[in-house]
C-alpha cells in the first residue's frame, strides 16, 4: 500500500492512547474516538479530530467518514463483539487497511477471517512499535512474510555517524542492506549513498538469517 498519511484510532484505553501519542509525533492526519468523553478529552490536543462515539455504530462511522483514512485502528480488545462489528462495517465501507487489537489467538483468528488486514496482540508488541509499523506498512508487511529475511530498525553504529552511507559501507562491514532511513519523522526511500548518517537516524535494514 502507499505511504500512510491519515489514521483513525477507535478505543482510547492504554493501548489505543499509546498509538495516538506515537502517531502524533509524525506529520499525519489523526482522528481519535472513544465511547467515553474523558478519554477523548485526554488526547484532544494531540489530534486533528477528537470525537465521542461507538465504533460498532454504522451511523457513527459514516459521520466520521471512516473510509477517508488510510489506516483505521480498532483498539477495543476488551469489547470483542464491538471489534468484530466495527471491522465488518469498516470493510463494507471500503476502508483500505483495518488494524484490530485482539486479546488472544482465538480472537485474532476470527478477526482475520472477517476481513481485518492486520491483528495485533499488544501484550507482544508495544503501541509505539506498532504505530511505526503502520506508517511503514508497505515495507514491513511485505518483508516480514519472506522466510530467511530479517528486517530490523536500528540506530547507526557510532562508527557510522558523521559518514555518508557509502563511506560507512554498511553492506561490507555489517552485512546489512539499508532499505530506508527515518529522520525527524520523515522516511527516505531509497537512501542516497551521499546521505550523512546522524546518531538520531533510524535505519531500516535487511540481512539474511
Amino acid at each position: 500500500m502507499p505511504h500512510a498519511h491519515s489514521f483513525a484510532v477507535f478505543g482510547l484505553g492504554r493501548f489505543g492512547t499509546s498509538i495516538v501519542h506515537s502517531l502524533a509525533e509524525h506529520d499525519v492526519e489523526l482522528l481519535a474516538a472513544d465511547r467515553e468523553l474523558t478519554r477523548v478529552e485526554a488526547v484532544a490536543d494531540l489530534v486533528d479530530q477528537a470525537v465521542v462515539g461507538d465504533a460498532s455504530d454504522e451511523d457513527f462511522l459514516k459521520r466520521v467518514a471512516i473510509e477517508h483514512f488510510d489506516v483505521v485502528v480498532f483498539a477495543m480488545g476488551e469489547q470483542f463483539e464491538a471489534s468484530v462489528m466495527a471491522t465488518m462495517l469498516a470493510k463494507e465501507r471500503g476502508c483500505r487497511r483495518v488494524v484490530v487489537k485482539a486479546l488472544d489467538a482465538r480472537q485474532a483468528k476470527i478477526l482475520k477471517r472477517i476481513g481485518a488486514d492486520q491483528v495485533v496482540l499488544p501484550e507482544v508488541e508495544m503501541g509505539a512499535k506498532i504505530a511505526h509499523k503502520l506508517i511503514n506498512a508497505n515495507i514491513l508487511d511485505v518483508f516480514d512474510q519472506i522466510p530467511g529475511v530479517n528486517i530490523t530498525e536500528q540506530r547507526p553504529d557510532p562508527e557510522w555517524v558523521g559518514k555518508t552511507l557509502a563511506q560507512a559501507d554498511v553492506r561490507r562491514t555489517a552485512g546489512l542492506e539499508v532499505l530506508a532511513l527515518i529522520r525527524a519523522g520523515h522516511t527516505q526511500i531509497p537512501v542516497n549513498a551521499s546521505t550523512v548518517l546522524a546518531a538520531a537516524d533510524v535505519l531500516l535494514t535487511v540481512e539474511s538469517k
